[in-house]
């Protein structure tokens, strides 16, 4: 192959990549108009790219001329779109609008003459070139003014703005400055034989850079993806130079193998585009999930910031000690914490946070989750947690020591944290619904025994995972107070058997016994029904987890008068006595319980404590480490309307 068809063949390529480049970019988003002015920037190298083609195969001087004069008008509109583009993406088009018209104006005028021979005299062998054009007197002003004038005022707008800026916005005008380098030097390359300088147009290979530099930044840009750039540039590459083999067949033959690779070839890297496309969106989803958290996290820091500075300001004796609830009423004596410690002998220990606080002896009608409120002498209100210990001497009691803390903070901050969690929750649950959805589908494919057993761990752990979230994002609601009690005529006796059912499969691979006790004539009660089955299906879950194989498990429920009383009792590890007092803690988890089963994350007690109170019941239980647990709950209700 000759030199000059080298050259040649060179054009066309660049012209095939340019064009699919441009064809990919503009197809993702036409409606953007950085994209329109990139593919205007393609259009124009195209032009150039196929003219130059056409040109160097050329058989006469007349037919070399027009294709000379078509290449001129690609290569005037090269550095006018190119202008365009730079302004466009460095957000100055107003301030460089009467720029932009001139230069447009001056292309028009240079394109309106460019068949003339005032911009293109004529053509005559240079080098190896037998065809090589001579300038027009017109073709001096625009080589100076519009392509090395306008080239160098776009790259100092260029240079300018990438010495200011940071981060992404940094690393793509650097592409676009590297890519305008390299292109305009290689384009320069071809007008020293215009002006009879023995030197070939060897920088003409570097043109291919312009467009590929320019796509890359734009693409960043607009954030979409470099993996899948990449990919369709390969497989794009590949196309085109079985494309060319092609055309260059010797024979039948030759041309059916070459055409039947060709399709082959297309077939499967449309196949493999397309996979990498799906990966790469997903890695989007994280990515904006991953965003989202962190966004979350920065309010949580600044809200922490916030209760630190007011925590300073409201700093100030109490002029008054009047206790309050969340409403603004009086707390009656007989329900207040220092009433009944006084009345009940026993150390009352109140938190307003809730849930952890410690399990120590607490009345009945105190519950250590209660919000109590003290009114400071401006008549504001502070939540408070409150300690009340009796004195006693010679076994009376002749006072008490009552202790509070103004708990905002601590309020506040686990606000905030059961926000950030409910939000992690939330965004975490969009991955794990799309994994089980995809294991699904791949369930219904034959799959070999290996295949199938991966799966299942697959399944099983997304699984978990999903239930985990929905624990969290229930004790962030709890916490957040924005669970709805909405009482409507509920069957216990068949929640219940609901309940034992979904855990038969457990109960019957351990040969556990499992004995349930339930009046036939339980009345239905008016109720929650969802808060309801949170409670009784952590107390029976947990009852089967932690008691051992052969084990036996008693659930009992019977109605005492206003009182729905339910019992879960087993024979399992028990819990150790030093740690009983924290079973009800979030995140709390027994030592014992660990080692006999690494599943379980210590929110389900908490969160049916929580439950539990919020309908205005209580939970307890009595346990001994290597015998078993009992737990209890007793909740007030109503008879079901009829």
């Amino acid at each position: 192959m000759k030199l000059l068809d080298i050259f040649a063949l060179s054009g066309l390529i660049n012209g095939l990549f340019v064009l699919g480049l441009g064809v990919f970019i503009i197809s993702h988003n036409w409606r953007d108009k950085l994209n329109r002015l990139y593919f205007l920037i393609v259009i124009a190298i195209s032009i150039w790219s196929f003219s130059y083609w056409l040109w160097l195969f050329s058989n006469d001087a007349v037919s070399a001329l027009f294709w000379v004069r078509m290449l001129s008008i690609g290569s005037t509109l090269i550095p006018v779109f190119y202008f365009h583009w730079v302004v466009s993406i460095l957000k100055i088009e107003r301030r460089e609008r009467n720029t932009r018209w001139l230069v447009y104006i001056l292309g028009v005028l240079f394109i309106l003459f460019s068949f003339s021979d005032l911009f293109i005299s004529g053509v005559e062998p240079k080098l190896f070139f037998p065809f090589w054009p001579n300038p027009g007197i017109l073709y001096h002003f625009y080589l100076f003014v519009l392509y090395i004038c306008l080239i160098i005022y776009s790259s100092n707008l260029l240079i300018k703005s990438y010495k200011i800026a940071w981060g992404e916005d940094k690393k793509r005008l650097a592409y676009v400055i590297a890519g305008a380098l390299l292109a305009f030097s290689g384009g320069l390359s071809n007008f020293f034989l215009w002006y009879n300088i023995p030197i070939a147009p060897y920088g003409n290979f570097l043109v291919a850079f312009y467009p590929l530099l320019f796509g890359y930044a734009t693409i960043k840009y607009r954030l979409f993806n470099i993996k899948t750039i990449a990919t369709e540039l390969f497989a794009i590459a590949i196309w085109i130079f079985l494309f060319i083999k092609i055309l260059l067949s010797t024979g039948s033959n030759d041309l059916l193998v070459n055409i039947f690779l060709f399709i082959v070839v297309v077939f499967f890297g449309i196949l493999l585009i397309r996979s990498v496309f799906k990966e790469v969106r997903q890695k989007e989803q994280m990515e904006k999930m991953a965003e989202d958290v962190k966004k979350a996290y920065e309010a949580e820091k600044r809200a922490k910031e916030r209760i630190d500075e007011a925590r300073v300001k409201d700093e100030a004796l109490l002029s008054s000690i009047g206790i309050e609830n969340e409403k603004g009423e009086a707390i009656k004596n007989e329900a207040s914490p220092l009433y009944q410690a006084l009345s009940s002998g026993r150390k009352i220990v109140t938190g307003a946070t809730g849930g952890s606080d410690s399990a120590e002896s607490v009345s009945s009608t105190v519950s250590p989750a209660a919000a109590y409120y003290f009114a400071r002498g401006d008549k504001t209100k502070f939540p408070a947690a409150v300690t009340v210990a009796p004195v006693v001497l010679n076994g009376k009691i002749i006072g008490a020591v009552a202790v509070f803390r103004d708990v905002t903070i601590e309020r506040q901050i686990d606000r905030s944290k059961s926000e950030f969690v409910s939000l992690a929750s939330h965004q975490l649950r969009t991955p794990l619904t799309a994994i089980k959805w995809y294991s699904d589908v791949l369930f219904k494919e034959k799959l070999s025994a290996k295949q199938k057993k991966c799966l299942n761990g697959i399944y099983d752990g997304n699984e978990r995972m999903i239930k985990l979230i929905d624990v969290m994002l229930n004790v962030s609601r709890l916490e957040a107070g924005k669970i709805k009690i909405n009482p409507s005529p509920t069957n216990v006796k068949k929640i219940l058997e609901d309940i034992i059912n979904e855990q038969k499969f457990t109960v019957k691979t351990k040969k556990q016994k499992f004995i349930f006790e339930c009046p036939d004539d339980l009345p239905e009660i008016s109720i929650d029904q969802n808060l309801v089955r949170l409670i009784f299906q952590n107390l029976i879950s947990n009852a089967i987890k932690y008691t051992p194989d052969e084990g036996e498990i008693l659930c009992k429920v019977e109605k005492k008068n206003n009182l729905f009383s339910f019992e879960v009792k087993d024979t399992g590890i028990g819990i150790p006595q030093n740690q009983q007092k924290r079973v009800f803690e979030k995140l709390f988890r027994a030592d014992n319980a660990f080692s006999h089963t690494a599943e379980g994350n210590g929110l389900g007690l908490y969160a049916a404590k929580m439950t539990a109170e919020s309908l205005g019941g209580k939970i307890w239980f009595e346990s001994k480490a290597g015998k078993g647990t009992t737990f209890f709950v007793d909740l007030p209700v109503s008879p079901a309307a009829k």
